[in-house]
């Protein structure tokens, strides 16, 4: 009964302070639509606020789970709420919903293969066309080695992208911005935002996609990187044609595989798309589409912070109406 009577105090705390967490409104939202202010408290203010409850009541669940105070299935529960409101990415690294009056986007953006340019209906858009060669040797049906192997020469196709643009300076062979590709039409195109990231982050992107041509493989993939020539860093890539959607692990090594998802919904409608990609100090990633989560994995390949976030169009018309970065304070 002394125990019984015991848990009553720790489970009553957690129960109130769950309900209170689940009527507060999400307090890292610190900007509305296209950066206007919410109503309501200040939104530093309110994060704090909202930060220290979350912490208090992850002590008050380590507590119960440690001297075993709570049933293991409310526990699972309470940790799913608070779950929900626990974002320690506070930090605002870059928000940019491509409003500029262009047509380059404004820094630290800087276009480093093809075209990236502003359109004030769909915000930072790029457009590859498919070429007749690529056409037709797109038109027969591949085999899944095929498909394994042009996964992972995407991931090296983007890093190949970023690095040359260094040399693209050093030759001269850049013009209005973007560095022009040696052949006639281009293949891809890739944009990079230099800033600092936390290597804990959370990545907001609203894009859209659509063919050009029927029967070519449209794709885009996007991530974090580490390094002055973007050689290293996570990459999250889409291919359309199977509707996959990887994880790639980008190093001096090469290119590997952490973990992949093939997705129910075809993401080529030329409609906007929500990708959120979360990363936790644990290395712990959750990455979901218009609020599906899709992956769900733990990697720690990386432990230092990022340089930049980097984008590369594989092929067809694609544009991010808008992204947001956060991160955590050291």
């Amino acid at each position: 009964m002394m125990k019984a009577f015991g848990k009553r105090p720790l489970l009553l705390g957690l129960f109130f302070c769950a309900a209170f967490v689940a009527n507060t409104p999400n307090a890292f939202s610190q900007t509305g639509s296209f950066g206007q202010a919410p109503n309501g408290p200040a939104p530093n203010s309110q994060a704090d606020s909202t930060r220290a409850l979350v912490d208090e009541l992850n002590a008050l669940l380590e507590k119960g789970e440690r001297e075993r105070l709570i049933d293991p299935w409310f526990l699972r529960d309470l940790q799913t709420v608070i779950g929900k409101y626990d974002r320690p990415w506070s930090d605002i690294l870059l928000q940019d919903d491509f409003s500029a009056r262009g047509p380059q986007p404004d820094p630290p953006w800087q276009v480093t293969a093809g075209e990236f340019l502003i359109d004030w209906r769909h915000g930072l858009r790029s457009v590859i066309e498919p070429n007749a060669t690529n056409q037709s040797a797109q038109s027969g049906s591949q085999s899944k080695d095929e498909k394994d192997i042009g996964k992972a020469l995407l991931g090296a196709l983007l890093q190949g992208a970023l690095q040359g643009s260094q040399s693209g300076n050093q030759s001269g062979s850049q013009g209005s911005g973007t560095q022009q590709q040696s052949s006639g039409q281009a293949q891809f195109a890739a944009v990079q935002a230099a800033l600092p990231i936390s290597n804990a982050f959370s990545i907001d992107v609203t894009f859209s996609l659509r063919p050009l041509v029927n029967g070519t493989e449209e794709g885009f993939e996007l991530g974090p990187y580490q390094g002055a020539t973007a050689s290293s860093g996570y990459r999250l890539s889409y291919i359309a044609a199977d509707r996959s959607l990887q994880l790639l692990k980008v190093s001096s090594r090469g290119v590997s595989t952490i973990d992949g998802a093939r997705l129910a919904n075809d993401l080529t409608d030329g409609q906007a798309h929500q990708l959120n990609w979360t990363r936790d100090q644990d290395g712990g990633m959750t990455i979901h589409i218009d609020g599906q989560a899709v992956i769900a994995v733990t990697d720690r390949s990386f432990r230092e912070s990022f340089d930049g976030f980097a984008v590369l169009n594989r092929g067809g018309d694609f544009a991010m109406r808008d992204v947001t970065i956060a991160g955590v304070s050291n």
